[in-house]
């Protein structure tokens, strides 16, 4: 068998057959949808990716003879260690054939570089951080993933098993259709708990949108500070956030609860725009943006990318008034379906009221840890 070898990333050919080898490797599979080639252009560019302001990668690529056969970034999240200080290194961007050779090398190669800078062991995939893709797809429903959200081939979790990595935390996504919603009880319910709580709501004022994603991000930074693996978002990914996000959001899906004026819990909802990106092969064209533009209003999933309550009124029930929201705000506007994740296993509550609506769990997605 011809040698392996694993290289850093340096070279445009390099950063060229790691942006392009997740193609190959997929090549046929009906569910993945291909990552934007200007999206991973910014993360090889030194330096020009939002996360760079919070820490730094090392991109690594595994070679036999000519052909690449594996990937993977090693990342340190100097946030991360700010804010927990327990140690850990991150991989992220991890693809590879189905060779354990392959993926145990890969695997060395990113633990070598985090161990160099003092870290005691590695989690992931995280790409490059929990703020963004996380975890691997280990069961569930079969499917195309809604935007933002992993895919991956049915045998990595078994390479990172194989290679010493065990779980470190399960994320879960929820599922919700509006022919399992009893619409009517739900709307009395969201009209008592708004009473209740003393709340009122509020949609996304499209106007102030930097001032809007500002408070989005302020309040989920509140709300998850103390979850496991959290890291809050420095200015440059905030700034990033606003950017992408002005052309794709809907604002009457997304809204604030207010109690006395004061902004205390949020939900952020997105079209599904992996419908459409699944058949763009990773090319934004001419006619990518206005076919993106106007499946805003025409598509008929979603998933809630982000939502959450200030920690110290999370005991009012105000998760459950934003939920009622969600279901008020898609069968107002046309969404049938919805994904509510990730959220962690440990989320209790969250997970309780997700169920009430009628949501089920229909997919489970790994982070996982390998000691040095």
């Amino acid at each position: 068998m011809t040698t392996l070898r694993i290289d850093p990333v340096r070279t445009s050919a390099q950063r060229r057959a790691f942006r392009w080898l997740p193609f190959r490797l997929y090549r046929g599979d009906p569910h993945w949808v291909p990552p934007l080639h200007r999206d991973v252009k910014v993360l090889l560019t030194p330096g020009k990716h939002p996360f760079c302001a919070s820490g730094e990668m090392e991109f690594f690529l595994a070679r036999r003879g000519t052909q690449i056969v594996g990937r993977i970034a090693a990342i340190f999240n100097r946030d991360h260690q700010r804010h927990h200080g327990d140690g850990a290194g991150f991989f992220g961007f991890f693809e590879a054939e189905k060779d354990q050779e392959v993926a145990d090398a890969l695997l060395d190669a990113a633990s070598s570089w985090v161990r160099d800078r003092g870290c005691t062991h590695l989690l992931g995939p995280t790409s490059p951080s929990l703020n963004y893709e996380s975890g691997l797809f280990v069961h569930g429903d079969e499917g195309p993933p809604h935007i933002m959200m992993p895919h991956n081939k049915a045998y990595y979790p078994e390479l990172l098993e194989q290679s010493r990595c065990v779980k470190a935390q399960d994320l879960l996504a929820y599922y919700l259709h509006k022919d399992l919603i009893d619409t009517e009880r739900w709307a009395r319910m969201a009209e008592r708990l708004r009473d209740r709580a003393r709340v009122t709501v509020r949609t996304l004022d499209m106007a102030r949108f930097r001032d809007e994603v500002r408070l989005i991000v302020d309040l989920f930074n509140d709300a998850w500070s103390a979850n496991w693996g959290f890291v809050p978002m420095n200015e440059r990914e905030i700034q990033h956030m606003a950017t992408e996000l002005r052309h794709l959001v809907r604002p009457e899906l997304c809204a604030f609860v207010e109690r006395e004026g004061e902004p205390v819990g949020f939900y952020l909802l997105l079209p599904n725009y992996n419908v459409i990106l699944r058949t763009a092969k990773g090319r934004v064209l001419p006619f990518t943006l206005p076919r993106l533009l106007l499946a805003k209003r025409t598509l008929r999933a979603g998933r809630v990318l982000l939502m959450g309550v200030r920690r110290s009124f999370q005991h009012l029930g105000i998760d459950a008034v934003l939920n009622g929201e969600i279901v008020r705000a898609c069968l107002a506007h046309g969404i049938d379906e919805t994904e509510s994740g990730w959220l962690l296993e440990s989320n209790a509550a969250m997970i309780n009221t997700l169920e009430r609506v009628g949501s089920r769990h229909y997919r489970t997605y790994r982070v996982y840890r390998r000691d040095l």
